[in-house]
């Protein structure tokens, strides 16, 4: 069934006008199997009963009561009214702010059902959020079942949303397909797609709901191995000869080095060297925590391929940071004899013809640049690897469009986001992982202080005491510029209150996503060469920027970054040998969630522990940088519960690409019956895959 019904706009249910269809999309919600797949978030049992007597400290109450009374309290327009109830076990009040027209709808001596959160307060029970009905109605609406609670925007009600899920199923779901082949179903013993999604929606019992959602979590993993295995076997289907790769260059840069390569590093590139000459494309992310080295075993990495004549590139998500890599790359490099060529958008058109002849004719060895890299007129003579570093800033598609420019080039990202055990098995499950954990010697553990907005005054005399020193600092801002819409510090702004104010005696600069990119250039080369104290910044500054004089990194209203910024923004000082410093300031009304984002900063320093708590408070999507893009949108699957549902999923796929080599084949029967029936519910689990 019935694709092209399920994909019909929402707009075509009873009941949803043009407000409702906007708050709809607001939440990405388009279509009626956009309906069907927000999935409720908790659902309240109106089935069982809980009398007014258990109605203390928050307590849900789910009894049937009768009225006793009426009565206002307050004055004027703050006039509200009183409703006294009781059932059978006490009594209690209904607080109906603004609503005293209920005082018709609920005379004295009606028998209602009533359902809502009550509280001991003043002397009595009282309830201010509550649903009610009357309780000889034939057929109940709100009571005697077990009701679904969604997530909502905008003008929308639980009453109107409801009812659109609710016909969704009666007219579009009716006999839809099961995804899943025939032998899971059985292995599993699970219910039919159809009666899971209404089993989920509306469920009659706690036992419907736990099989229909054990169903759907198992559905949303197979679907989302599928894909990656899929991945997999088309990046590992082309054979090529194996061979020896050259270590010279490699050996001669380890030579000029005022270093030792941690064993951490020697031990990836092993592993990058075993990759590259086998008899399949390298397809390997190497992740580690921020300045443990990576770039350095990227250079050694693109080394091998040069010494044979051939060519890398390495794209990084910013202007700033592939500057940055090309003038390393520059610094470690040319001595050997090596042609670097830095790319982006903003070259003229004059210098970019004249670089792209260059690089077609093979006179240029290692190509670093922005995603202009992989942009239509460009062309490689021989591109054999291609590097992307902070890899979770391009999508699956980008990385493509760089492959594409070579015939089967080796594949090597880079990301200074640790990722969890559970989504190297899921977001990066087609990829070789290597981990470099060592950290260069000679380097010390940041120290890390809270401060709350208000007190800043003590970091500001700290920083100046740094700044005596001959140090530098970074200050970070969440916004460019005030908004009318959210109190918050902003660069610009504190950028002249800094510099005018607090530290007058010293040079700032500013560089922020809207300043231009040479002034932004000038502005890194100013603090790089001393010549700046203070460097004013949005997050602009969290990759990449590497300073070894900056030991302080001040991070106000620190609450809206996530966990993986904050721990990247961190890393941008401890880069030399001298103590740093990082003080996270935070706003005096901190949510529950700020408040355990903070206190994990100030309790870890490793990298790997960050991620495993931001998996848990954001979600992968966010954690790998594309939840825009529908990566990894699981609907209803949580990694950090269901890892268990997602690691069978996982052996269950391999067992039948493994059983079934032409499975994965356009024309096989089963396969083509399988994704025919798969996108209304999971074409948006990897939209980039």
């Amino acid at each position: 069934m019935f694709i092209r019904e399920l994909k019909q706009p929402v707009s075509r249910l009873k009941g949803i006008g043009e407000a409702a269809v906007k708050s709809l999309a607001s939440m990405e919600i388009y279509s009626v199997s956009d309906l069907l797949l927000h999935y409720p978030f908790r659902y309240e049992d109106r089935k069982k009963p809980v009398p007014l007597v258990y109605g203390r400290n928050d307590a849900v109450i789910n009894t049937k009561a009768v009225i006793t009374g009426h009565e206002f309290f307050g004055w004027g327009s703050k006039k509200a009214l009183k409703v006294f109830i009781q059932d059978d076990t006490d009594s209690a009040v209904l607080l109906c702010f603004g609503r005293s027209f209920l005082k018709d709808k609920l005379p004295v001596g009606k028998e209602i059902n009533i359902f809502g959160t009550f509280q001991f307060k003043f002397g009595e029970l009282q309830s201010s959020s509550f649903d009610f009905e009357d309780a000889e109605l034939e057929e109940s609406a709100l009571f005697g079942k077990i009701l679904p609670v969604y997530h909502l925007a905008g003008s929308l009600t639980q009453k109107n949303l409801r009812k659109a899920v609710s016909q969704a199923l009666r007219e579009y779901a009716i006999s839809i397909n099961d995804e899943l082949n025939i032998p899971l179903y059985k292995k599993y013993h699970f219910i039919s797609k159809e009666t899971a999604l209404n089993a989920v929606h509306f469920p009659s019992s706690e036992e419907d709901l736990q099989k229909a959602r054990t169903m759907l979590i198992y559905e949303e993993f197979f679907h989302l191995q599928l894909v990656i295995g899929r991945r997999s076997l088309k990046q590992h289907s082309f054979e090529r000869t194996s061979r020896i790769i050259p270590t010279a260059l490699q050996s001669k840069l380890r030579e000029k080095l005022p270093f030792e390569l941690t064993a951490d590093q020697d031990s990836v590139l092993q592993e990058i060297r075993i990759d590259m000459e086998s008899s399949s494309a390298m397809c390997r992310l190497v992740q580690g925590d921020v300045g443990s080295g990576k770039t350095l075993v990227a250079f050694m990495a693109a080394l091998s391929v040069i010494e044979q004549g051939r060519q890398a590139a390495l794209m990084a998500p910013t202007e700033l940071l592939a500057r940055q890599h090309a003038e390393n790359g520059a610094r470690l490099l040319s001595d050997l004899g090596v042609r670097i060529a830095f790319l982006t958008g903003n070259i003229n058109a004059e210098n970019r013809k004249h670089l792209l002849e260059e690089l077609k004719e093979g006179h240029i060895d290692l190509m670093v640049g922005t995603h202009a890299l992989f942009t239509e007129d460009v062309e490689y003579k021989d591109l054999a690897l291609a590097i992307v570093d902070e890899q979770h800033r391009f999508g699956v598609k980008q990385r493509v469009a760089l492959l594409s420019k070579g015939s089967h080039p080796d594949l090597l990202l880079m990301t200074a986001t640790p990722i969890p055990r559970t989504l190297a098995l899921t977001a990066f499950g087609d990829l070789d992982v290597s981990t470099i954990k060592t950290m260069p010697a000679g380097r010390k553990v940041i120290e890390t202080h809270l401060a709350r907005i208000g007190n800043e005054q003590k970091v500001y005399d700290f920083v100046r005491n740094e700044l005596a020193k001959g140090r530098q600092a970074y200050f970070v801002y969440p916004l460019i510029q005030q908004s009318e819409k959210i109190d918050l510090k902003d660069a610009e702004s504190m950028f002249n209150h800094l510099e005018s104010e607090i530290f007058p005696e010293y040079k700032l600069g500013m560089i922020h996503s809207k300043v231009d990119e040479d002034l932004k250039e000038h502005t890194m080369k100013a603090f790089i060469a001393k010549e700046l104290n203070i460097l004013v910044a949005t997050s602009v500054v969290e990759v990449g920027v590497d300073v070894a004089n900056a030991t302080i990194m001040v991070i106000e209203h620190a609450e809206r970054f996530g966990l993986s910024a904050l721990h990247q923004l961190r890393g941008r000082v401890g880069r030399g040998t001298e103590q740093s410093y990082n003080f996270l300031l935070y706003s005096p009304e901190l949510t529950e969630e700020g408040k355990k984002r903070i206190m994990v900063m100030k309790e870890s320093s490793d990298g790997f522990v960050i991620s495993e708590e931001d998996l848990k408070l954001r979600g992968p999507g966010e954690l790998t940088g594309v939840r825009q893009s529908g990566f990894l949108r699981l609907r209803i699957a949580d990694l950090s519960h269901n890892l268990d549902v997602m690691l069978q999923a996982r052996d269950d796929v391999r067992e039948l690409l493994g059983t079934d080599p032409g499975f994965l084949q356009p024309e096989n029967r089963n396969l083509r019956e399988l994704f025919s029936k798969t996108p209304p519910f999971s074409d948006d689990l990897l939209a980039s895959g």
